[in-house]
C-alpha cells in the first residue's frame, strides 16, 4: 500500500510498515492496556462457554469485545504516524466509550434481575443515537493538532461525560433501592450486587476522570490509569465467581485470578529494560506459577468436597421427606387399626363380664379365673389401643381439649377410690392425702387430667410388687401452683431412665421383671397432654429398687 499521500505527524517517525512508531509510546502503554484487555476477553469467553451462553454471559462477552476494540484504538492512536489514521481512530473513541458505559449499565441490571428491561434497552438505544449520527462531524472531533498528533475533542464529548454521569447515578440509585429492600432479599445476593455496583462505578469513573483531567492539563499519559477501573471490574467478577459461584461457575474464578497474575507478571518481562528487573520478574513469575497451581488445586479439592457434602445433604433431605411420609402412613395405619380393634375388644370385655356375673347362666367355679383373665387381658389390650390412638391424634395434631375449671383434689381423690380395689387385689395399699390451703382448682380438660392421673397411678401399681402407693395433693399459695404427687415403693429407676421415661417406647431396664405388658406409651401420652394444658409433669427416683415419685403440677386459679 502507498502511504506517500498521507500527512505524517511531526512528533514521530514511521518505522513499522511506514505507519507506526513504537518509540513515541509510553513505556507502560502495552503493560497497562494489553494484559487487562486480553484477560477480560479470555475470562468473558470462558464464562460464555461455561455458563451455557446465558444472557448475562453474552453481555459480559460483548463488553470484552468493545473494550478490546477501545484498547486497540487507544494503542493505535499512540503509535500511528499518518495524521489521517489518527484522526479516524480519534473519532471512534467516543462511540466505543459510550458503548462501554451503557453496556455496563445493562450488565448490572441483568446480573441483578436475570433478565433485560424493555424500557432500559430503548433508553440505551435513544441515548446512543446522537453519538452515532454526529460521529463524523466536527462536534465529535473539532480539529487536529499535527504537531502533537492529537485530535481536538468537540462538544459531543460533553454529551459522553453526561452519559457516563447518568450511568453512574443509575447504578448507585438502583443499588440503594435494592439495599432498602434487603429484608426481602437473600443477604448474599445483596452483597454481590453492592460489590458489582461499586466495580461498575469505578470502571466508568476511572475512564471519565482520566480523560477529563488529561484534556484539562494536556497530560495525556494520565489515560494510562483508565484501565485500572477495568482491572477492578475484572477482579470483582473473579471474586464473585469464587465466593458466590456467580455465573454458575465454580472453579473459573480461581483459575482466572491465577491466570491474571501469570499474565500481568509475565508481561513485565517485555517492558522491563534492566537485566535485574527481568531476573526479579522471572523469579516472581516462577513463584506465582507454583503458588497459583497450588491455589487452583486446593480450590478444586474444596469444591469437590463441597459438592459431595451438598449431594449428601440433598440425599438426606430426600430421605427425611420419605421418612416423614412413612411416619405419616404409619400413624394413619395405627389410627385405622386401633379404631378397628377397639370395638371387638369392648365386646370381649362386655361378654366376659356378663358371663362372670351369670347373665347367661351360672358358670362353673373353675371358669371364673379364666373369665377374669379374659377381662383383664382385653382391658390391657383396650388400654394399649387407646394409647396408640392418642399417640396418633397427638402426632397428627388432632387431639382436642375442652378446658374448664374444676378441683383437681376432688378428681384425684375419686380416682384413688376407684382404683383402690384393684390395688387391694394386688396386695398394695393405695392411700390418698391432701394438704391444700388454696382452692385446689385448675383450668384444664377434666377428662384428660383424669386420664393422666389414672395412667400415673396405674403405672405405679404395675411396677410396685409390694408396699404402698401414696397420692398426695398439695399446693403453694405464693406461687399459685397445685401439685399431685404419686409416690410408690416400686422398682424405681436409674438416672438415665428418669431423664427419658416420658419418651416414646421407653421403659426402665428392670421393668420386664415386674410387668411384661407395658408399651412405653402411657407416660409419653400423659406428658404431651399435660404440656398442651400448660401443666408440668416430671419423675424422680432415688435409684433402682428405691421407689419412684411422679409429679403433676398446674397453675391454681
Amino acid at each position: 500500500m502507498n502511504f506517500e499521500n498521507f500527512q505524517m505527524c511531526t512528533d514521530s517517525i514511521p518505522t513499522i510498515l511506514g505507519l507506526f512508531d513504537l518509540s513515541v509510546a509510553p513505556s507502560l502503554l502495552f503493560y497497562a492496556y494489553i494484559p487487562i484487555a486480553v484477560f477480560l476477553f479470555l475470562i468473558s469467553l470462558y464464562v460464555l462457554i461455561k455458563d451455557n451462553y446465558s444472557l448475562i454471559s453474552k453481555v459480559s462477552f460483548s463488553i470484552s469485545i468493545v473494550y478490546l476494540l477501545y484498547i486497540s484504538d487507544e494503542i493505535f492512536l499512540w503509535i500511528s504516524t499518518p495524521a489521517e489514521l489518527v484522526y479516524f481512530g480519534w473519532s471512534l473513541l467516543i462511540l466505543l466509550r459510550s458503548l462501554i458505559a451503557v453496556m455496563i449499565v445493562n450488565f448490572m441490571y441483568i446480573f441483578i434481575h436475570k433478565h433485560t428491561h424493555l424500557l432500559l434497552s430503548v433508553a440505551t438505544a435513544i441515548i446512543l443515537l446522537p453519538i452515532i449520527f454526529l460521529l463524523p462531524t466536527s462536534l465529535n472531533v473539532s480539529g487536529f493538532d499535527i504537531d502533537y498528533c492529537e485530535g481536538i475533542n468537540g462538544l459531543l464529548w460533553n454529551y459522553l461525560y453526561f452519559i457516563e454521569f447518568v450511568s453512574i447515578v443509575f447504578i448507585i440509585a438502583h443499588t440503594i433501592n435494592r439495599f432498602t429492600q434487603s429484608k426481602k432479599l437473600v443477604n448474599q445476593y445483596i452483597k454481590q450486587e453492592i460489590l458489582l455496583s461499586i466495580a461498575c462505578v469505578f470502571l466508568i469513573l476511572f475512564f471519565s476522570l482520566s480523560t477529563i483531567y488529561g484534556n484539562l492539563t494536556l497530560t495525556y499519559d494520565i489515560n494510562l490509569i483508565g484501565p485500572v477501573g477495568m482491572l477492578i471490574f475484572i477482579t470483582t467478577l473473579s471474586y464473585l465467581i469464587v465466593k458466590y459461584k456467580a455465573f454458575n461457575i465454580k472453579l473459573a474464578g480461581a483459575q482466572a485470578l491465577v491466570f491474571a497474575l501469570w499474565f500481568l507478571v509475565g508481561s513485565l518481562l517485555f517492558v522491563a529494560k534492566s537485566p535485574t528487573t527481568r531476573v526479579i520478574s522471572g523469579i516472581t513469575l516462577l513463584i506465582t506459577s507454583v503458588a497459583g497451581y497450588l491455589l487452583v488445586r486446593s480450590v478444586k479439592h474444596e469444591i469437590q468436597q463441597r459438592e459431595k457434602i451438598q449431594e449428601l445433604a440433598e440425599n438426606l433431605a430426600q430421605a427425611n421427606i420419605h421418612l416423614k411420609e412413612l411416619d405419616r402412613m404409619k400413624s394413619e395405619f395405627v389410627s385405622i387399626a386401633s379404631h378397628q380393634l377397639r370395638s371387638p375388644l369392648t365386646s370381649i370385655r362386655g361378654y366376659a363380664s356378663m358371663l362372670k356375673e351369670g347373665t347367661y347362666g351360672k358358670m362353673p367355679q373353675t371358669a371364673i379365673p379364666v373369665l377374669e383373665n379374659i377381662a383383664e387381658s382385653s382391658h390391657f389390650m383396650a388400654q394399649s389401643v387407646e394409647d396408640y390412638l392418642n399417640v396418633s391424634r397427638i402426632e397428627a395434631g388432632n387431639m382436642k381439649y375442652e378446658l374448664s375449671d374444676f378441683s383437681i383434689k376432688e378428681q384425684a381423690e375419686k380416682i384413688t377410690d376407684e382404683l383402690r380395689q384393684v390395688a387391694i387385689k394386688k396386695g398394695l395399699a393405695l392411700l390418698f392425702r391432701s394438704d391444700i390451703s388454696g382452692s385446689g382448682r385448675i383450668h384444664a380438660d377434666i377428662g384428660k387430667v383424669r386420664q393422666v392421673l389414672m395412667n400415673l397411678i396405674d403405672n405405679s401399681m404395675k411396677y410396685t410388687p409390694k408396699g404402698s402407693i401414696d397420692v398426695l395433693v398439695h399446693d403453694d399459695p405464693k406461687k399459685k401452683r397445685v401439685t399431685v404427687s404419686i409416690v410408690d415403693t416400686g422398682i424405681g429407676m436409674d438416672t438415665h431412665t428418669v431423664g427419658e421415661v416420658f419418651e416414646k417406647f421407653v421403659r426402665a431396664k428392670n421393668a420386664n421383671c415386674v410387668n411384661v405388658t407395658g408399651t412405653g406409651l402411657g407416660l409419653y401420652v400423659a406428658k404431651k397432654m399435660v404440656d398442651e394444658m400448660k401443666g408440668v409433669i416430671w419423675a424422680e427416683s432415688d435409684g433402682p429398687n428405691k421407689g419412684s415419685r411422679f409429679h403433676l403440677e398446674f397453675p391454681e386459679i
